[in-house]
């Protein structure tokens, strides 16, 4: 990096609380696995140690946010610690993500204005503090709306392609409605998909996660609506033998960890229904490009019980990495007017409880519980466990690991 940090740091004395800044060498940030695309600074004294990480661009938020986090925690040393966060621009969420942090480390943000005199910005507290909303997303069209911009006959075969999959739901076959084209999908494969053309559709099966090219030329078909107002037999057998595969592909235990979990999240069903209520559907899509927020988050799982609605994230992989970019989601979720009127089904408002489970195995529990040593409200992100053997019993307890909880077993009855 040509810019020259130092340099900075002291015409800008007045920002920070300590001077004589340090810069981390190369080999100390890989001895530290601190990410090497950032700059690390230390200050401070033995009682308050003060730290800085700068970047002159960002591309991923949370690789940012975390990096500081590492950093500051590497300087604390069990001491209370400082870290500033300087870059361009952040956004709300990371602001948010900001203000959560607390414990034995505080952050602050720091605006970064290259060609500005002076060009650096303490953000103040209070404006990353603010509750105000703003707008995202946009609600998913329904069915019918859905199908509104199609020709009669059209929307007379569409009907006919929902009745299909409906008859489907007994083997968890699910839909996501997007603008232009209608998914169908089984836990976290898409295995069809309706696409508008104009005033009509196409429909096809989906099989682009297959690696044999055997079975994706057996199985890619298209699917249209004859005259007797029933689907195609070749499209009809080609999902059904689909859905044979993926079902043989769980029962020999074959499924990837993260995407046999969404079958049982999707399914909502045992000690998921009696903590958490039953599934609820993630209602909104991007309202414009750039809303990648609004998609991320649907990558979560909601719940509705009694009023109330549980949000749920899976950690199955960089534990770390993938608890930082939930809370600032959960920031996004906070600071957004998405479930400002959350509905059930029949209307009645939901109210979320501001928390957000991470649902996790045993083997990265530990690792995800270091995010305690650095939050102010852990008991917003309650872990839990699934049993060692989920993938051979199912969900069948769930345990809490919230240090600021009383130990917490919940398991069905099966007496």
């Amino acid at each position: 990096m040509s810019i020259t940090w130092n340099m900075i740091w002291e015409a800008h004395s007045d920002v920070f609380i300590a001077q004589n800044w340090l810069e981390c060498p190369e080999d100390k940030k890989k001895a530290n696995r601190l990410p090497l695309q950032f700059t690390y600074f230390m200050g401070g004294e033995t009682t308050l140690r003060v730290g800085i990480i700068a970047s002159s661009s960002i591309i991923r938020e949370e690789e940012f946010f975390l990096a500081g986090i590492l950093w500051g925690n590497r300087l604390s040393n069990g001491a209370k610690t400082v870290i500033y966060f300087v870059a361009p621009d952040f956004s709300a969420a990371f602001l948010n993500g900001v203000s959560k942090i607390g414990g034995i480390i505080s952050a602050r943000a720091v605006y970064w204005r290259e060609k500005l005199t002076p060009s650096l910005y303490l953000i103040p507290e209070e404006q990353i503090s603010s509750r105000s909303r703003y707008a995202l997303g946009e609600k998913r069209p329904d069915w019918k709306r859905w199908g509104q911009g199609l020709n009669p006959v059209a929307q007379q075969q569409l009907a006919t392609v929902n009745t299909f999959f409906d008859d489907l739901a007994c083997r968890r076959v699910h839909r996501e409605m997007k603008p232009q084209h209608i998914a169908f999908l089984w836990g976290n494969f898409e295995i069809a998909e309706v696409r508008r053309k104009g005033k009509k559709f196409e429909l096809s099966s989906k099989v682009k996660w297959l690696k044999n090219n055997e079975q994706i030329i057996k199985w890619q078909k298209q699917g249209w609506v004859d005259a007797s107002d029933s689907l195609n037999m070749e499209f009809c057998t080609a999902i059904l033998s689909i859905l044979d595969y993926l079902e043989s592909l769980e029962k020999a235990g074959k499924l990837r960890s993260q995407d046999l979990l969404a079958l049982w999240l999707r399914q909502g069903s045992g000690i998921l229904q009696s903590l958490w209520g039953s599934p609820w559907p993630w209602p909104w899509q991007p309202k414009e490009r750039g809303e990648n927020s609004v998609l991320e988050l649907e990558q979560w799982y909601y719940f509705q019980g009694n009023g109330q609605l549980s949000v749920v994230c899976p950690i199955f992989e960089k534990p770390l990495a993938k608890a930082a970019r939930s809370i600032l989601l959960t920031g996004v979720l906070e600071r957004s007017s998405l479930l400002v009127q959350a509905k059930d089904e029949q209307g009645n408002p939901l109210v979320w409880d501001g928390q957000v489970h991470w649902l996790t195995t045993l083997g990265m529990e530990e690792e995800i519980r270091r995010w305690y040593c650095w939050l102010k409200d852990v008991d917003k992100f309650p872990i839990w466990t699934l049993p060692e053997n989920w993938r051979d019993k199912g969900i069948y307890e769930l345990n809490c690991q919230n240090t600021l909880m009383i130990p917490l077993r919940l398991q069905k009855d099966y007496s």
